[in-house]
């Protein structure tokens, strides 16, 4: 792979993945959970959320080759038998919050500018089709950019009020309700908002794409990206989060745009920003999803595949015996494999980087150009027909259906709390420190500390997920 993207763009495509539309209902949450809860939630959030990233860095540089990092090739590493099962789980997650912006496109966009609902999201296509078909993620940067700067406007559309509405004028007393700063409103909203802050920092389906094309991927540099991240998102909820929970009270509606005067031309500014951010924020979603169909194609033919299949794969192995992903199925072959070759560190992973630097030369023949270390097999029949038969199945859907609601929450329950909490923390229980154990060395005390954390990840993710779905099935989603 050749490596191009900067921890600036890195950056950015990590924090427009992580902030969507959910922003809008951040100061709904606040007004269920009042200001010192819905603070502390965020930070719970932002901290946990973080350290899930902060995990699977981790894990991936005890992979013999980093940039062969992915949800696949250390779920082949680690759990084996599970990696179809994370892989689904990713598809449905990020599926459904794919369709639901193409959904939401289709609601926005007829009260602003008239014309069909099925009219807006045909033109969808004109800029999201183009964007899906870009091989790298580093090559969203600049829709990223776009996408950031439409999230800048609605933020300061909601600071402005507020500073306008409660800190310069007495409006506030026309149009707030009650504010409460160190109780909780309703226990009943705080149950049926706690997912909206905890699931708004997902942004792990692209975390191995950011390590993979990083042209320095250091464990420093990859950190910084996600510090970086984790603080700009965190200053956006909690800006517009108490920004506008502050200026309605507890009238504050599911969407805070719900609140301001609909004839307004600023408002109208911001429904249009908030178009154009779900448009960008699409093919961010779907990077991952083409990845996650790949995975489970391969490994549906490398357990149930022709002999001509398996064989293909195993040859592929012989090959290149460097990439982790020929490790895990080498490991079918020969049990003692697990134990002696997975995993390097030190100067045995730098001689290995330098050769591949020396030979990012020898392009498999059927891949596309730009991704011959891709973490799975791509070939580039496969990488188009999953791209069509994707956007068409989700444009399709998003025709006939207006809402689903319900089953999105369910996908949120279970998706977003597997590749933000759950996945990290038995990837890094079992991964961190191995590298230490493969070259005769004790696993250090900070990384014992983080196995320890990591397990204790796993376990919040699995609490969040129970509660989460609990609420779902017993209070509904009223947002």
């Amino acid at each position: 792979m050749h490596a191009t993207s900067t921890a600036h763009s890195s950056t950015i495509n990590l924090v427009k993945t992580i902030v969507g539309a959910g922003l809008l209902a951040i100061p709904y949450a606040f007004k269920n959970d009042g200001v010192l809860v819905g603070l502390f939630l965020t930070l719970l959030a932002a901290v946990t959320s973080g350290f899930g990233l902060f995990v699977l860095a981790k894990c991936s540089k005890t992979l013999i080759n980093p940039r062969n990092s992915s949800f696949f090739t250390l779920c082949m590493l680690t759990y084996p038998s599970l990696s179809p099962l994370f892989d689904f789980t990713m598809i449905i997650q990020c599926f459904g919050v794919g369709l639901s912006y193409l959904i939401l496109i289709g609601d926005i966009f007829p009260g602003l500018f008239g014309g069909s609902r099925n009219l807006w999201i045909y033109l969808s296509g004109l800029l999201i089709v183009p964007l899906c078909f870009l091989k790298k993620l580093d090559h969203l940067k600049y829709s990223s950019i776009m996408g950031l700067i439409a999230l800048g406007y609605l933020t300061l559309l909601v600071l402005g009020m507020f500073l306008h509405t409660v800190i310069f004028t007495d409006n506030y007393m026309i149009v707030r309700g009650q504010v409460n700063w160190f109780t909780v409103y309703d226990f009943k909203g705080l149950l049926s908002t706690f997912s909206i802050i905890i699931f708004a920092y997902t942004g792990a389906m692209n975390l191995f794409s950011i390590i993979n094309e990083l042209k320095n991927n250091s464990m420093e540099n990859v950190s910084s990206i996600i510090n970086h991240s984790i603080s700009i998102s965190t200053i956006l909820f909690l800006t517009v989060g108490i920004a506008g929970y502050l200026t309605f009270g507890c009238n504050t509606l599911g969407n805070i745009l719900l609140n301001y005067d609909a004839d307004s031309v600023w408002v109208s500014i911001a429904k249009f920003c908030l178009a154009i951010m779900l448009v960008l924020s699409f093919p961010l979603l779907f990077h991952p999803l083409r990845i996650a169909v790949n995975n489970l194609v391969v490994w549906l033919e490398i357990n149930y595949g022709t002999p001509q299949q398996r064989s293909q794969h195993y040859s592929q192995t012989a090959v290149n015996a460097r990439t982790p992903i020929a490790l895990s199925i080498e490991d079918d072959i020969d049990e003692n494999v697990r134990e002696e070759q997975p995993l390097l560190a030190g100067e045995q992973r730098q001689e290995i980087q330098e050769e591949e630097e020396e030979d990012d030369t020898d392009v498999e023949e059927g891949t596309l150009p730009g991704d011959e270390e891709q973490h799975t097999p791509f070939p580039n029949f496969r990488y188009y027909w999953i791209t069509v038969l994707l956007l068409v199945s989700m444009y399709s859907l998003a025709l006939n259906v207006r809402s689903f609601a319900f089953v999105l929450s369910i996908v949120g329950s279970t998706g977003s709390t597997s590749i933000s909490f759950t996945l990290p923390g038995l990837f890094g229980y079992r991964l961190i420190g191995s590298d230490s154990l493969a070259i005769g060395e004790m696993i250090s005390a900070k990384d014992r500390l983080y196995k320890r954390l990591s397990l204790l990840l796993t376990w919040f993710g699995l609490t969040v997920m129970g509660l989460s779905l609990y609420v779902t099935l017993f209070y509904g989603v009223e947002i």
